[in-house]
Order: structure tokens, then C-alpha cells, then sequence
């Protein structure tokens, strides 16, 4: 220490200017590299981390907007939906009754009615009904109107009109009706066409 005090005394004063003012940069380097440098590379690191919190949370956000609306899709088609998946008989005979039922509000008059047989696709099964009837053609209108509004995704597919007497508004009509279903559960594995599966079990002819 004495040695130190020494020097310094022996120092004129722009010397001993500079020595002060090199303590000073050695005292700031110091401080620099042992406080400084580490804490502003923390701060950077905690920005970088909140840059990435901020995407995530924008993306977890648009993924809630995205799942909203999706809930809100399933809610709007989900009274088209059949919840349980009955046999094809029980299937026709709910669509049938359900014709009947639009023909009696209508007032209209079913003469005959035939069932087709039900046909699967990937996704749902259709069923479609021939039928014939009769009223007047505002009824026989309201009565088609009905059908292709119900919530039992029917609709009329094709029809034909013709008059009964010339001098009233009754009319015979002719339609076919379509009826889809789709369930809230996967569809099963479909059936092997019957003509295809013979035509793949047919031995080869030599």
C-alpha cells in the first residue's frame, strides 16, 4: 500500500489525470462485463421469450375463435342428425311415417306409396319413396314445401302434376321423395356389392 501511495506521489498531475481516468475505463469494463453484459443478455432472453408467449398466445387465441365457430357449425347441424342408427327396416318405416305425417297436415291425399331399398355411401345412407297422390294443387305445394324443409334432410327429387276435372283445382300428383341420413357416429364398414363379390370369388375361366 505504502508502495502504491509512493507511485501516485510521484506522479505530476496530468499524470496522475491519466491514471484516474485509466481506472476509470478499467473499473467500467469491470462492471461492464461482471453486471451489465449479463443483465442486459437476461432482459434480451426474457424479450425473446415474451415475443414467443405473445405468438403462442395469438395462436392459442385464433384456435379458440376457430373451435367457437366450429361448436357453433355443429350446433346449427345437428338437429339434421340422426343419433342412433336403426336397422333399414325401422329406418324406411320412420321415413314413411314421416311422409304420411307432412301428407296429413297438408291435407293431401296419399294413394300409394312404395319404398325403394336403402343404399349406403361413405359418409350416409339414402332412402327414397315413390309415391302418388292427390288434393288441390295449393295443398299438394304446401305438402312438397314441407318435405324439402324438414329437418329430416328429405327433399322431392322429381314430380309430375296432372288435373283431375277441369273445372276444380284438384290435382293428381306423382314425386319421388329422398331421404338422407347421416349419424353422429362413424359409418360402418360398407357391404361388399353382391355382383362384385361374386365376380371376385368366380373361379377363372381357363
Amino acid at each position: 500500500m505504502n508502495d502504491i501511495n509512493k507511485f501516485i506521489a510521484g506522479l505530476n498531475d496530468n499524470q496522475k489525470k491519466l491514471l484516474i481516468i485509466a481506472m476509470v475505463v478499467v473499473i467500467a469494463a469491470l462492471l461492464d462485463r461482471l453486471f451489465i453484459a449479463p443483465t442486459m443478455s437476461r432482459l434480451s432472453s426474457i424479450e425473446q421469450d415474451i415475443t414467443k408467449e405473445e405468438a403462442t398466445i395469438k395462436q392459442d387465441m385464433r384456435f379458440l375463435g376457430y373451435k367457437d365457430r366450429i361448436a357453433q357449425e355443429a350446433k346449427e347441424i345437428d338437429p339434421y342428425l340422426t343419433k342412433n342408427k336403426l336397422t333399414d327396416d325401422e329406418m324406411i318405416a320412420a321415413f314413411l311415417n314421416k311422409i304420411q305425417n307432412l301428407a296429413s297436415t297438408a291435407k293431401v291425399n296419399l294413394i300409394k306409396i312404395n319404398p325403394g331399398t336403402g343404399e349406403q355411401d361413405a359418409d350416409y345412407w339414402k332412402y327414397q319413396a315413390d309415391l302418388e297422390c292427390s288434393g288441390q294443387l295449393a295443398d299438394v305445394i304446401t305438402f312438397m314445401h314441407s318435405v324439402n324443409s324438414a329437418t329430416d334432410l328429405m327433399k322431392v327429387d322429381k314430380f309430375s302434376f296432372s288435373g283431375k276435372k277441369s273445372d276444380t283445382d284438384d290435382i293428381k300428383a306423382t314425386m319421388t321423395i329422398e331421404k338422407i341420413v347421416v349419424t353422429t357416429k362413424p359409418m360402418p364398414a360398407k357391404a361388399p356389392d353382391a355382383n362384385t363379390a361374386n365376380a371376385s370369388t368366380a373361379p377363372a375361366t381357363p
